[in-house]
């Protein structure tokens, strides 16, 4: 036990040392979407009505902070079309909140659970995701 302590007290100096010169901050999980060919008006506008209204709810239970889209305006091949990214206020209310949680609200705002499943899939047929990331923003100090 005495061999942890001495451990741990150990670490903390590098640890601090390791931030010195920036500050973390909010969490971003970032979304990069391939649109099918002639899909990007359709799943944007698909965008602005479930997704828009989840994310509009999560800034009012104070989960999230804010969202973004970005398009890929000079898009190479195999480059996402689109970036959908969520500021959450922290990992813990984006990956602690239990699955009852999620459930209750996605019947809020679809109606049941089946519905919006079906939507989900249906959104497979205009769009492609690419990859799913987490990243933590950094600032100087």
């Amino acid at each position: 036990m005495k061999q942890l302590m001495i451990a741990i007290l150990c670490l903390i100096p590098a640890m601090a040392m390791a931030q010195e010169h920036y500050k973390a901050g909010s969490y971003w999980a970032v979304t990069s979407v391939d649109t099918h060919d002639g899909q990007f008006e359709a799943y944007v506008e698909d965008l602005d009505g479930l997704w828009r209204k989840q994310m509009d709810m999560l800034m009012k239970e104070g989960k999230v902070l804010s969202y973004k889209m970005f398009s890929n305006v000079n898009a190479r091949k195999g480059e996402p079309d689109l970036w959908l990214m969520v500021e959450w206020k922290s990992a813990g209310d984006m990956m602690d909140t239990p699955y009852e949680w999620w459930e209750d609200k996605t019947k809020e705002l679809s109606g049941s659970m089946e519905a919006s499943r079906k939507k989900s899939m249906k959104r497979g047929e205009i769009r492609t995701i690419m990859s799913d990331t987490l990243l933590r923003e950094i600032s100087f100090k």
